[in-house]
């Protein structure tokens, strides 16, 4: 699964057109004061790294992880350009999981990987914040983007991956972008802080 996976991602990113939009994603930059103001910070699916790199500006220890060899080579090349230090893994997120109560902030934009949704969760620290953003199955009708059932969130199902969280800002709808018109949901949610937990 990982190599079909991985030609397929790398062969996307050696292409031009594959390079991602321009700077960060609008929804992470929006909601940049509802971040923890520093810390550890886990970028899945990052591609080839404009949310890595922008969380890196901004002074947390990011950590971005792409099945893509090829994108996760662009993000350490133009984080060495910018001075920026990052760290950059090659990981197939279908068998990858991320350690537990290990990050501040955990981002995750466009991949959407069911299963993995308890793990993000659990890769939270307590007070720690999660940013998702994915396609909907109202993406069908742009004629762009994934249009299989399993990429596509079903209306409402967002809030529903991450029951545990509490929801900061909520988002779902059509909005504008780059490549024209796309039906998006998007979440940001917090865990709860620790009360005397038993490790």
């Amino acid at each position: 699964m990982r190599d079909d996976s991985e030609r397929f991602w790398d062969e996307r990113y050696r292409k031009q057109e594959a390079v991602p939009e321009r700077g960060p994603a609008a929804f992470l930059v929006e909601h940049r004061s509802l971040l923890p103001p520093r810390g550890r910070a886990l970028d899945v699916a990052m591609g080839t790294g404009r949310n890595t790199l922008y969380l890196a500006s901004l002074g947390y220890e990011v950590t971005g992880i792409d099945v893509s060899g090829v994108a996760v080579a662009r993000c350490r090349e133009e984080a060495v350009r910018l001075g920026l230090r990052v760290e950059a893994i090659q990981a197939d997120l279908e068998s990858y999981e991320p350690a537990s109560d290990a990050y501040d902030i955990v981002i995750d934009f466009y991949y959407l990987q069911r299963g993995l949704a308890p793990h993000l969760t659990a890769a939270l620290r307590p007070g720690g914040v999660l940013v998702f953003e994915s396609f909907t199955t109202e993406q069908r009708r742009f004629g762009w983007g994934p249009q299989q059932e399993e990429f596509l969130l079903r209306p409402g199902e967002l809030r529903s991956l991450f029951p545990g969280l509490e929801v900061l800002e909520y988002r779902e709808g059509l909005m504008e972008s780059e490549r024209g018109t796309k039906a998006v949901a998007g979440l940001v949610a917090r865990k709860a802080a620790s009360h005397g937990a038993v490790s």
